[in-house]
């Protein structure tokens, strides 16, 4: 998370693929998300009061062997999840 507020936050993903990743998706609880503002480097969905999932997408939907990338979104909610678990596939 690099900010947050009444309202909503921001977070940052900073990615390396160990191997060579066709797709990716990372998705986390968030019991206070209403929707996704912006996002850079993903596309993201979310299930309101229940959680956010978010996709590679464009310069980031593949990653080559030992590529970093760090991506980003900006979420309406409630306020921030604290410590949320991260589901990566």
């Amino acid at each position: 998370m690099t900010s947050s507020w009444p309202g909503g936050y921001v977070a940052n993903l900073d990615l390396t693929a160990l191997r060579a990743v066709p797709s990716w998706s990372v998705s986390w609880n968030d019991p206070m998300v209403t929707s996704v503002a912006n996002s850079w480097g993903m596309k993201c969905t979310v299930v309101p009061k229940t959680s956010v999932t978010c996709t590679g997408s464009d310069w980031t939907a593949k990653l080559a062997a030992g590529q970093k990338v760090t991506v980003g979104l900006q979420v309406n909610a409630g306020k921030a999840p604290v410590n949320p678990a991260l589901t990566i596939r």
